[in-house]
C-alpha cells in the first residue's frame, strides 16, 4: 500500500540524530508530508523540552510503553534512532504491534538489515550526520533487495530534508558510518588546528574562529561546485616556492593525511563491530 500525505511517522528514540530528522522533515516542504508525528523516549525521560521545540498540534510525545505501542501500531513510517544495542529490547517491547509492517527507517550504526528484519521486511538503512540539524548534513540510504521504486523514492525524500541523500550498497554502510557519521568530528579536529594555528600567530580569537570556518565551508563548496578531485584544487592553491607547499610538507612529515585516512578505517572496523 502506497503511503501518503498525511501518513503517520513514529520516532522511536528522539535524541540528537532522531530529533534532527524529525526538525529536518517539519521544516521541508515534501510531499507526502506527515500528518502525524509521535515522537517515542525511555520512561522517565524528560518530555518537557521536546514538547517545547516541537509546539504543533500534530507532534504528540510519549515516554511509557503502551503509549509507545499505541503509537508504532498506527504508524506508517517508523524512525529508528535509539543506541545500537539497545535495539532487540525494544523490538520485543514493540513485536505486538508490527503486524502491519510499516517501512522502517533505521539509523543505528552497523546493525544489518537483516538484524533489523524482525521489525518489518520494510527496511531502509540510513547513516547521516549532526550537520544534518542544520539542513547541511550528508545522508546514505540502503534498502532491502527488492524495495520497490516508490519506497525508494520516499525515502530518498525524507532523507534528502537532512541535506544530500544517496543511495548506496549495504555492503558499504560501515564506511559510509566512518565518513559521514564520524566524518564531522575528524574535520572539527582539522578546524580547531587551524584556529590554534591562527591564534598562536597573532589572531584573535573570533577572527581565527571563524576563518577557520569560513575556509573549511569555502573549501567543501569548492569541491562540490567544480567536480574537480581535491588533489587538482590542492595543486591550484600552491605557488612555487610559497607557504601553501611549504605548510603541506609539514603536515606530510607528520603523517597528517595517512593518520586521517586510518581513522576512517579505524572508525569502519568498529561500526563493522557493532553487527557482531
Amino acid at each position: 500500500m502506497a503511503i501518503q500525505d498525511g501518513f503517520t511517522l513514529v520516532v522511536m528514540g528522539a535524541g540528537v540524530m532522531g530529533s534532527a530528522f524529525t526538525s529536518a522533515i517539519l521544516n521541508s516542504s515534501i510531499k507526502p508530508f506527515p500528518g502525524k508525528i509521535h515522537l517515542c523516549v525511555h520512561d522517565g525521560a524528560n518530555t518537557d523540552s521536546l514538547r517545547e521545540t516541537y509546539p504543533q498540534e500534530f507532534v504528540h510525545v510519549w515516554n511509557d510503553v503502551e503509549s509507545r505501542n499505541k503509537a508504532v501500531a498506527e504508524a506508517d513510517v517508523i524512525i529508528l534512532g535509539c543506541k545500537p544495542f539497545h535495539y532487540k529490547s525494544i523490538h520485543e517491547e514493540l513485536k505486538g504491534s508490527l503486524g502491519h509492517k510499516p517501512l522502517l527507517l533505521s539509523l543505528l550504526a552497523g546493525i544489518t538489515i537483516e538484524q533489523l528484519s524482525i521489525f518489518t521486511p520494510n527496511v531502509a538503512r540510513i547513516m547521516t550526520n549532526t550537520p544534518a540539524r542544520y539542513g547541511c548534513g550528508m545522508a546514505t540510504v540502503a534498502f532491502t533487495p527488492g524495495t520497490d521504486s516508490e519506497k525508494k523514492d520516499l525515502v530518498l525524500k525524507l532523507a534528502g530534508t537532512l541535506g544530500t541523500a544517496m543511495e548506496i550498497p549495504e555492503k558499504n554502510m560501515d564506511a559510509a558510518t566512518a565518513l559521514v557519521g564520524s566524518g564531522p568530528a575528524f574535520c572539527l579536529l582539522m578546524m580547531e588546528a587551524l584556529y590554534d594555528g591562527g591564534v598562536r600567530m597573532g589572531l584573535q580569537h573570533d577572527v581565527a574562529r571563524t576563518a577557520a570556518a569560513k575556509v573549511m565551508e569555502g573549501t567543501a563548496k569548492m569541491v562540490l561546485e567544480t567536480g574537480e578531485h581535491p588533489a587538482v584544487l590542492k595543486s591550484l592553491v600552491c605557488t612555487p616556492g610559497g607557504t601553501t607547499i611549504g605548510g603541506l610538507l609539514k603536515m606530510e612529515d607528520s603523517g597528517v593525511r595517512g593518520a586521517i585516512s586510518r581513522a576512517v578505517e579505524e572508525a569502519a572496523e568498529i561500526s563493522a563491530s557493532f553487527s557482531k
